[in-house]
């Protein structure tokens, strides 16, 4: 039995991503020209993770699978097309020898202003002179918020820390939701600014999630590769549109 995707989408009222956490600095005006350099560094991991809420503590776990979804290579090429696609160049920096310390933290709000982080400086100044690179896309693996349940008192906000399958079991019911848990930046070079805080691109991270159809697999705690391939689509699709938007923030002429 395999799990039917249904591109249903959880409450958007209801799921925030701490990766969309929201700035109140403007963004200044971005404008990009064809054929400009957007650097890329993906370390999404390749494996998928499910973790499962039980009706009690004792009934949650979380299991990582083995199971090869080269989503590295799978994301790194999708951001590569929604790049290529609006006239940009894609620059692998992985290839480039440069390390995620390189590229991760460059840009950060302060003073009413965006502006080079602390002790980044100098890896700015070098990415956009040396690399000639416009923006910088950072996608990592990270926690994200997968659910949120308020049933009458305080709400409980539920976190996953890997992408894959989230469930949920309460009064004998089960959901299923694929995850994509993912920390995204856009770090524009000049003007600086991440643009992954952008209203736009907040709008589509705050709910990173796909919603399954409820309906039992033959082993609930070991599925298998196929049960999961749904799961698999759902977060590639999620990936595909975040891109998209992010790319449409460099405004490209």
């Amino acid at each position: 039995m395999k799990f039917r995707f249904s591109a249903v989408l959880l409450s958007a009222t209801l799921l925030t991503a701490g990766c969309a956490s929201i700035s109140t600095t403007p963004m200044p005006k971005i404008e990009s020209a064809r054929g400009e350099r957007v650097g890329v560094w993906v370390e999404a991991g390749n494996t998928p993770t499910h973790t499962h809420i039980g009706s009690t503590v004792f009934n949650n776990f979380t299991k990582a699978y083995p199971y090869d979804w080269k989503l590295n290579a799978e994301l790194t090429r999708t951001l590569q097309q929604s790049i290529q696609g609006a006239g940009l160049e894609m620059v692998d920096l992985r290839k480039e020898g440069l390390s995620l310390a390189d590229v991760s933290g460059l840009v950060q709000p302060g003073n009413g202003a965006w502006q080079a982080a602390p002790g980044k400086e100098e890896a700015v100044r070098r990415l956009r002179q040396q690399w000639r690179l416009k923006a910088v896309m950072v996608l990592k693996e990270g926690p994200v918020q997968a659910d949120l349940e308020c049933y009458g008192g305080p709400c409980n906000a539920r976190y996953v820390g890997a992408t894959g399958l989230y469930t949920r079991s309460i009064f004998n019911l089960t959901r299923y939701t694929a995850v994509a848990a993912y920390d995204w930046n856009v770090f524009v070079l000049d003007p600086l600014a991440d643009t992954a805080k952008a209203e736009s691109m907040r709008a589509v991270l705050k709910t990173p999630t796909r919603s399954l159809p409820s309906k039992e697999p033959a082993n609930f705690s070991n599925l298998t590769e196929a049960e999961l391939a749904p799961v698999r689509e759902a977060i590639l699709g999620f990936v595909k549109n975040a891109s998209a938007e992010a790319v449409k923030t460099l405004n490209t002429r």
